[in-house]
């Protein structure tokens, strides 16, 4: 029986403070790169395994395939405070990954759902789908 990841559980796994690689290897936030889906600032970290994709200056790899167990946590920003958390959590079996078997979710800051993971990346998935794996990082931060 396929399982299906909540919205609770990826706020849950987003929670601990340590053990993140962060894109471009800088804590700072970034703009976001003139994408309009997101809020002004944004912070994109990834846990170990999404970390194994990244290269020496924390970029996504050329042709790279995040393996199952993948998170990549966008944390976003207005006026210097978290407003929402995006979540893409890489499980191919799970009922409802969507393109490239990964789950697609937001929340606000306490982890109510702002675009809930049952509607599997509705209104993600056709901007990401031309990136590496479904990241846009490194188009939006050349």
């Amino acid at each position: 029986v396929p399982v299906q990841v909540t919205d609770a559980q990826l706020f849950a796994m987003q929670q601990p403070a340590a053990g993140w690689a962060f894109f471009g290897n800088t804590l700072d936030t970034l703009f976001s790169g003139g994408n309009a889906a997101h809020e002004s600032r944004l912070r994109v970290r990834y846990n170990a395994r999404a970390a194994t994709q990244l290269d020496a200056g924390g970029r996504v790899k050329t042709g790279a395939v995040f393996p199952d167990s993948s998170l990549i946590v966008k944390d976003l920003y207005t006026n210097g405070v978290r407003t929402t958390v995006a979540y893409m959590f890489k499980l191919t079996a799970a009922s409802n990954a969507a393109a490239g078997g990964w789950v697609w979710a937001e929340t606000d800051d306490v982890g109510t759902p702002k675009a809930p993971a049952s509607l599997k990346g509705v209104g993600c998935t056709g901007c990401h789908s031309p990136g590496i794996d479904f990241t846009r990082m490194n188009d939006a931060h050349p």
